[in-house]
């Protein structure tokens, strides 16, 4: 195992850099790897500077925000004990909250998001799902510790699908998972399509492939936009992608975290 972790890290650094999203760094997919492959990298790398550049960097302030919206749904309240359990791997930062204790600010986020697709969408049993930019799979578990989906597509490069692999396996879910890079992708018709900020962050031509084999033959979509990728990137705005998928309205981000945040929603129930 660990030859083979070591040949696999050896790949990534002697890969010419090709920028296909801002979390496609050289640091970013080597932790990752690390982490799915070492425990003890494991147990620490929600807390690592360069993890959190790119994920696990909610503020205590912005906690407390999205726990004010999250304290409107008694049920999703009620239920903060099992979304805990996100933070009992990867020793990510807590904050004490007052009614609910201690918990990741981050989580906070992914339970707030929850929140959002109850609000927009009523239920996800039963459903197949697909996210697109998966960090190491806390909003699958978030989802699957409140809903029952029969279906679960996790996809981002293969270095965080391993660790987002290595996280999931410590929970029973309800979902069925399958873990695929964007090339591994078919073209099919999912139940529900998920990005938390990373869709919007990528370059114009990666989105294509997403837009073609995923997000335009969705039922259902929701998909948070945040629009600061380099110009290089040529990235979609909110308003072009609002207008190619069929049905898709831009709603207000709340919290609103940029002047030029949104969110993206289509399918919703009536």
């Amino acid at each position: 195992m660990k030859d083979l972790f070591t040949k696999a890290l050896q790949k990534i650094q002697a890969a010419k850099p090709v920028s296909t999203s801002l979390s496609d760094n050289q640091a970013y997919p080597q932790l990752c790897l690390k982490a799915s492959h070492d425990y003890r990298h494991f147990n620490t790398f929600r807390r690592h500077p360069v993890y959190s550049q790119i994920l696990e960097h909610v503020s205590e302030n912005q906690g407390s925000d999205y726990l004010q919206i999250i304290s409107r749904d008694d049920d999703i309240l009620a239920a903060i004990d099992r979304f805990k359990d996100n933070d009992t791997h990867g020793g990510p930062r807590v904050c004490d909250y007052p009614r609910i204790g201690s918990i990741s600010p981050s989580t906070l986020r992914y339970i707030k998001v929850l929140m959002d697709l109850k609000s927009h969408f009523q239920t996800l049993d039963g459903l197949d799902i697909c996210e697109i930019g998966v960090g190491y799979g806390g909003q699958c578990r978030i989802i699957n510790a409140y809903f029952m989906p029969e279906k679960y597509c996790l996809v981002d490069i293969q270095p965080a699908l391993s660790l987002a692999r290595r996280f999931l396996d410590h929970f029973p879910l309800h979902s069925t998972l399958t873990y695929k890079t964007m090339n591994e992708l078919r073209h099919r018709s999912h139940d529900l399509v998920i990005s938390n900020d990373a869709f919007t962050q990528l370059p114009r031509a990666v989105q294509d492939v997403y837009l073609r084999k995923v997000i335009l033959n969705a039922k259902r979509g929701y998909i948070t936009c945040r629009e600061i990728a380099s110009e290089e990137f040529d990235a979609y705005t909110s308003a072009e992608l609002t207008a190619m998928i069929p049905g898709a309205k831009i709603l207000a981000e709340d919290p609103l975290r940029h002047p030029k945040n949104g969110i993206i929603v289509w399918g919703a129930a009536s």
